[in-house]
């Protein structure tokens, strides 16, 4: 007899028990008991955390909650765990109970159904069956990448479009879904700049882009009102707003008469103040209640779920550690069901850790790309498509054995 550990997903342990040829109706009884899953519920009243406890446990799952909470009143945090047979069953319970336990069967609910993440933008589809690589072109003169299109263009005294143009038909060829245009730089520190300098900069190269490539999707990163506006008007199908809609709230109304896409970044303070001594108590939680709230904002004004990305925003008001944390646990953001938008390309946690020059972090930058893709990225932002793209084709091709 020899007996050996697996580490398998829930389809290959389907592909294991047809191989080993078990019953058909076996396979569907027994592989929702293969899934385990955990979830975190905030702010339970002890009334309900006590029978949310009592009905996991009947169910054969189980809940964690405060000590205290047994023989007090008072709010705690739950941890309810259990495969996914188990939770099917828990669900079915917390429907019948009081204390607000009916939404959270909802919730649970919910989060349990596996939907195939797309984007519809302008009457067309994106599927994001597989990660999807977005190219980073900065019309910028102080890219923290140092590859400001502005700064090369005077160098070479040549029209910043026709750089631009140039090398977004290479990052096509490579194999980028998505071109995302910024004309103002979020380097920390960096200073803002007006909207007419921001559009001089940035329409030029939207107008011939969008020309040229009718098909690719174009994504502005910008999050002044102008600025969006304008760009919606030359043909672009995704605003990136690193402020999540909060500089600029009206640009929701554009967003929702153009049916164009917007990436809701996570970003503590501005780029001006984000680094100056950055401090979570939960990092993961934190970036997950705020972008829970920002989607809620876009849901309740018309928005549909097909046309918003999340972004915890690597980098942004954030400390090593937090970067890590947040590529590490990237598969909580599924929560809330919406692809997950993920810029690391040359971010400065790859310099600190391998402590190289921003064009020597290539490498850094493909190991964290992989690791973020196996969490379930959905949109990769990156500066060396080729490289990148490379680098998902070897993750998809093991993810299939």
């Amino acid at each position: 007899m020899k007996i050996f550990p697996l580490n398998l997903d829930r389809k290959r342990i389907r592909e294991y028990m047809e191989k080993i040829g078990v019953d058909k109706e076996g396979i569907k009884i027994m592989l929702p008991k293969t899934d385990f899953r955990i979830f975190k519920i905030d702010k339970l009243s002890s009334y309900a955390a006590n029978i949310l406890k009592q009905e996991a446990l009947s169910c054969g799952a189980d809940v964690a909650i405060r000590r205290d909470s047994i023989f007090r009143r008072v709010q705690t945090t739950a941890l309810v765990f259990g495969t996914l047979s188990q939770l099917k069953k828990l669900i079915e319970k917390l429907a019948k109970q009081p204390f607000g336990l009916k939404e959270v069967s909802c919730k649970l609910e919910e989060l349990l159904k596996e939907k195939k993440k797309a984007l519809f933008l302008r009457n067309r589809h994106l599927l994001l069956d597989k990660p999807c690589i977005c190219g980073v072109i900065n019309i910028t003169f102080d890219s923290f990448s140092g590859d400001g299109i502005l700064a090369q263009a005077q160098r070479e005294r040549r029209k910043p479009q026709d750089l631009v143009l140039k090398k977004a038909e290479r990052m096509i060829k490579e194999g980028a879904k998505i071109i995302d245009l910024g004309a103002e730089s979020s380097r920390p520190f960096s200073k803002p700049i007006k909207e007419e300098e921001e559009l001089k900069r940035l329409v030029p190269s939207l107008k011939v882009l969008r020309d040229e490539f009718k098909d690719i999707f174009i994504s502005v990163d910008t999050y002044k009102y102008k600025v969006a506006k304008e760009a919606i008007s030359y043909g672009a199908d995704i605003i990136n707003d690193i402020t999540a809609l909060r500089k600029s709230p009206q640009i929701i109304s554009l967003i929702k008469k153009y049916n164009v896409g917007c990436i809701l970044m996570h970003m503590k303070g501005t780029p001006q103040t984000m680094q100056i001594k950055p401090f979570y108590r939960d990092v993961i939680g934190e970036i997950a209640e705020f972008l829970e709230e920002r989607v809620n904002f876009c849901l309740k004004r018309g928005i549909k779920k097909e046309q918003i990305m999340i972004d915890p925003g690597i980098g942004f008001g954030k400390r090593l550690e937090d970067n890590l944390r947040i590529i590490n646990r990237l598969d909580e953001f599924k929560f809330l069901n919406l692809p997950v938008f993920l810029g690391i390309s040359r971010k400065s946690f790859i310099g600190k850790i391998l402590r190289i020059k921003i064009e020597e972090r290539l490498a850094g930058t493909l190991a964290a790309l992989v690791l973020a893709a196996l969490k379930g990225a959905n949109i990769l932002r990156v500066h060396d498509v080729k490289e990148a793209v490379e680098a998902i084709r070897i993750v998809e091709a093991v993810k299939r054995f």
